[in-house]
């Protein structure tokens, strides 16, 4: 990064793309256990697998 700064502006993105990727999943994941929830009633959170 010292010899070529542009690097730094590409990897904070990259950098926040993939944090905004994560929350993604994170929210995806969510939905999906309520889904199943809803239409199993059965809780699915916070079990070891």
């Amino acid at each position: 990064m010292i010899e070529d700064p542009a690097t730094i502006s590409r990897a904070m993105k990259l950098n926040y793309i993939s944090k905004s990727l994560e929350r993604i999943a994170d929210h995806a994941t969510n939905v999906a256990e309520m889904v199943i929830f809803m239409v199993k009633e059965k809780d699915i959170r916070h079990k070891i697998a």
